[in-house]
């Protein structure tokens, strides 16, 4: 049964307490162990590096081979790799050509059909352990705003359950997205390094080799941050779901900590300032967006909720 929209249950005692003050009661933050969103984001990169040892070593022998040796020579004629025999500006015989083009259809079609089933699996596993840490950071969080009183915070309702769906989902699909985007650049960059490398066989080679190792690193920092992106952001949705069910609306901002490039309007302005989940602050001026810590692209700021108690009057 779904929960519904309730007011939070305090003890006997804390209530006794807060009834003749002005004053609010501070639950424990609600974050993410970075730790747990490296291990899960490791697992992305890791894929990432199977892929990229597969996928240079291929086109690395390809170049290796007598045949793509001999076959080079300068040409006038500008083409693209697509065309038969030319791949920018230099010309290849028909075979090494149609070699290059067939590999690297292959690799992409090979790659982009394991990270469409990895994306799944880890996406479905990432979010599962997301929504698990959420029920237990937010149950002891709960535990002393109430002052002690147990709130099952395992149930799901149905907004938390389209949340659980609407993050798979995403985070599914951005995983799926990184073995294409990695091919499309391994295939334009090789035609590239062949233009740069004029008619200089070794020099193919070594820039080549260049290319893969450079696109491996950049693709390879990519999927970990958008993995452990990813992971923050579902365990904060889930979390703040779950806050509202359970009638907890309020939170205090708090700013992580420890980045190299920390945004100054989160840290200086958004930190230490109380928010509702039904009203969230501007997050990002330059775009206008709303939301809750977390939402930002690599944010890591994170929850602390809070419930406020006016008695005056």
């Amino acid at each position: 049964m779904a929960l519904k929209h309730r007011k939070l249950k305090l003890s006997g005692s804390r209530s006794n307490w807060v009834s003749s003050r002005d004053t609010s009661i501070k639950g424990e933050p609600v974050r993410l162990n970075p730790r747990t969103a490296e291990l899960y984001a490791n697992e992305v990169s890791d894929m990432v590096t199977k892929m990229h040892l597969d996928v240079s070593s291929q086109i690395e022998r390809l170049f290796k081979t007598p045949t793509a040796k001999n076959s080079i020579q300068t040409t006038d004629t500008v083409q693209s790799l697509e065309d038969v025999g030319m791949v920018s500006g230099v010309a290849m015989d028909a075979s090494i050509s149609e070699q290059a083009i067939a590999l690297t259809d292959k690799l992409a079609t090979k790659w982009n059909e394991r990270f469409k089933s990895f994306g799944e699996i880890w996406a479905s596993r990432m979010v599962k352990k997301s929504n698990s840490l959420s029920a237990k950071d937010l149950s002891r969080s709960m535990k002393k705003l109430s002052g002690g009183l147990f709130i099952d915070t395992n149930q799901i309702s149905d907004k938390t359950r389209d949340k659980i769906l609407a993050s798979t989902d995403q985070a599914s699909s951005l995983i799926k997205s990184i073995a294409p985007q990695y091919t499309s650049a391994v295939k334009e960059a090789v035609s590239r390094s062949i233009l740069d490398s004029s008619s200089s066989f070794s020099r193919l080679q070594t820039a080549i080799h260049s290319m893969l190792q450079d696109n491996h690193k950049k693709t390879k920092n990519k999927a970990f941050n958008v993995a452990k992106d990813q992971m923050r952001k579902s365990y904060t949705a889930i979390t703040a779901s779950r806050m509202q069910s359970l009638g907890s609306g309020e939170y205090i901002w708090r700013h992580a900590g420890g980045s190299k490039d920390p945004r100054p309007y989160h840290k200086e302005v958004l930190n230490g300032q109380t928010f509702s989940l039904d009203n969230p602050p501007i997050i990002n001026l330059k775009t206008g967006q709303r939301g809750k810590p977390g939402d930002d692209y690599y944010c890591s700021c994170y929850m602390q909720p809070v419930i406020n108690f006016d008695n005056k009057g």
